[in-house]
């Protein structure tokens, strides 16, 4: 890799994807991200941290982001932290110490404070993790569960039905201000703000000590209020 090409890989967006489970891969999520099968060619990799492309491609925006493999802490540099932009951690559910094998990551989370953080395991459990469990230890660390198989879906009758699984993974990941975003024509006047939204966000990290939840809200052409908070349901 040219020098050019490694300055312009430094500088795009990156999900940073583990797991804490050693019968789950990190690749295994990372297919379902991509709804596919067989993982694309990785743009990078040093030992066990992997590099995968992946372009999202909404009827708003476009952005080329990287799903970046990071079996434990002791893999990260300065090269991942900079480019971090979402945090997603799998877990296993189903014994009671699942969710202390996620420890060492938190002080790296404060430390990066990514917009986007999301835990996820296959289903809460009551003989390991159960739901309530999990969701007081989200509430404490500002992480959103998604579970991927979930026992209670949401009521189809629901006018709003919140999205589950993989798909919910997928919907914040659009959700989020990607410093590598680009305007598709026709939405940029609704969208105008996004630019000095993202300016804002990645020149100025939040701190430990700001609100839990931010969120701002743009006005797209179609009149339509779309919230920038990741755990925002919104269609793309």
């Amino acid at each position: 890799m040219s020098d050019t090409e490694e300055t312009t890989e430094m500088t795009i967006p990156c999900v940073l994807v583990t797991s804490c489970d050693s019968g789950f891969k990190e690749e295994d999520l990372i297919k379902q991200i991509l709804s596919t099968k067989t993982l694309p060619e990785p743009t990078k990799q040093e030992d066990t941290v992997v590099w995968y492309p992946w372009e999202i491609n909404n009827k708003y925006y476009t952005a080329d982001v990287r799903l970046c493999v990071v079996p434990s802490t002791f893999q990260m540099s300065s090269e991942i932290a900079q480019s971090t932009q979402a945090f997603i951690a799998y877990f296993d559910s189903s014994v009671k110490d699942g969710l202390e094998k996620l420890h060492p990551w938190i002080s790296v989370v404060e430390d990066l404070a990514p917009e986007v953080l999301i835990l996820v395991c296959d289903q809460v459990s009551e003989n390991g993790v159960g739901r309530h469990e999990a969701q007081q230890w989200c509430l404490a660390h500002t992480f959103e569960l998604v579970e991927l198989n979930p026992q209670e879906l949401p009521d189809e009758d629901d006018d709003f039905p919140e999205s589950t699984g993989v798909k919910r993974i997928v919907q914040a990941l659009n959700a989020n201000v990607w410093s590598s975003v680009e305007m598709k024509d026709g939405h940029n006047q609704g969208f105008g703000l996004m630019s000095s939204l993202v300016a804002s966000r990645h020149n100025n990290p939040r701190s430990c000590q700001e609100p839990e939840v931010q969120s701002f809200s743009v006005v797209c052409s179609l009149g339509a209020s779309y919230s920038l908070d990741s755990k925002f349901q919104f269609s793309f």
